[in-house]
């Protein structure tokens, strides 16, 4: 949408076409490139998105509050299940349901939001919702490693799936994956906002209480951490579309602040690797959570690169960030040095995964790394990293599917 206002910038007709064709990308693209150009249709289009944003926004802050609130609701009720029906144990459903049912409530709010209509996109929805319901429950219930990580990445899948619904079914386009790259940093970054607030307003509301000798605390904590844990990241979303400029100013300063703090803990984790006397290769479960922090240094990076201000050249920031991929690498590598010996005694689930991720994670961090060289030694685009990661989602998918459908069976459940 920016890219084809610009190209229109000085044609009223094509201008209003698209205004018409999508307002609300219209006017958040239109915001951002506006102060760029200096002329009488710029003008006036900045005087009549200002007034109808103002008309608007009071009606859809109540519309969307309230689709969002009661998607929320029914999501909080769909977790409490077990304490509705004595025959469900908790353990159980939480663990084959619980990532299905928080990620359906935001992925259907995001369908309401984009105006998602079609039937057929729907339908198609719904019935991959239900068989991952029907598929996830009809797992043998044993202590089964191929199973357990099912459920460590079916909430992998259904992020996949959000993004999906966010695009707008438009999975080709990269322009749009970037757009929701950028939008899970935003989301992040809001609907931790939210949960500092919720936890200190539960505090002064088990205090009071407490004052009076009125112990309310079970009670308050069983009910309130569940329904806004749920609406917390579904009332962020509804916030950031109302106002988009609430994460934007928040979001580079977070960035900024970060990334150089996450750079100096790996710097440290990979001394303290070196010389500690306990070997990573000891600990399968050490490795796994070794490619959960990976993954996280992959996360920082485009989220903090996404926040960064395009038009410097020789953003120090960009050389923070390329450090800290290089550190990411190295560290990678030993991991995986570590990994191949606990291959060596034979090949199990968890083996078998960490071995795949750790190296599908090298392969990106080395592409994030080779495009932030190019981006501070060589003066080309950041937007390369945005993009590159963008890309590169569909292996994330697709491996995410081999581990989730085939692996258990080729293990036989073990």
């Amino acid at each position: 949408m920016k890219q084809q206002i610009i190209e229109n910038i000085n044609n009223p007709e094509n201008l209003e076409r698209l205004y018409r064709e999508n307002r609300q990308e219209f006017s958040e693209s239109f915001a951002e490139i506006a102060d760029g150009y200096n002329s009488e249709l710029v003008g006036f289009w900045k005087v009549r998105l200002a007034n109808e944003n103002t008309t608007r926004s009071k009606g859809l802050l109540w519309v969307d509050l309230s689709v969002a609130l009661a998607i929320a609701l029914i999501t909080g009720l769909l977790v409490k299940l077990p304490d509705f029906f004595e025959g469900i144990v908790d353990e159980t459903f939480y663990i084959r349901n619980l990532a299905i049912i928080v990620f359906n409530g935001i992925i259907v709010y995001t369908l309401w939001q984009n105006r998602i209509s079609g039937w057929k996109r729907l339908l198609a929805y719904g019935m991959t919702i239900v068989a991952l319901i029907i598929y996830s429950n009809l797992l043998p219930h044993r202590d089964s490693d191929s199973i357990n990580l099912v459920f460590i990445h079916l909430p992998l899948l259904l992020w996949c799936l959000f993004g999906l619904a966010f695009v707008s079914f438009d999975y080709r386009s990269i322009p749009r994956r970037v757009e929701f790259i950028r939008f899970n940093g935003e989301l992040a970054v809001m609907t931790g906002l939210i949960l500092i607030a919720g936890v200190l307003f539960s505090v002064v509301t088990v205090g009071l209480f407490s004052a009076i000798n009125m112990n309310i605390e079970e009670v308050f904590m069983k009910n309130a951490a569940i329904f806004g844990g749920v609406a917390a990241p579904i009332i962020s979303y509804c916030l950031i579309k109302i106002y988009p400029s609430i994460t934007r100013k928040v979001a580079p300063v977070i960035a900024r602040i970060f990334s150089p703090l996450v750079l100096i803990t790996l710097a440290v984790y990979l001394v303290s690797m070196i010389f500690s006397p306990k070997s990573i290769m000891e600990d399968r479960n050490a490795l796994m959570i070794f490619n959960v922090m990976l993954l996280a240094v992959v996360a920082i990076i485009v989220f903090s690169i996404s926040e960064l201000d395009k038009s410097r050249k020789k953003d120090r920031n960009v050389l923070v960030l390329l450090l800290l991929a290089t550190l990411a690498i190295v560290t990678n590598l030993i991991a995986l040095v570590a990994i191949s010996a606990r291959i060596s005694h034979g090949l199990t689930p968890n083996r078998t995964v960490v071995l795949a991720s750790n190296i599908l994670i090298l392969i990106n961090l080395v592409l994030l790394a080779r495009d932030l060289f190019l981006s501070y030694f060589r003066d080309k685009e950041t937007e390369r990293v945005e993009q590159t990661m963008a890309g590169y989602l569909n292996i994330y998918f697709y491996w995410t599917l081999v581990v989730i459908f085939i692996l258990p069976f080729a293990f036989g459940f073990r």
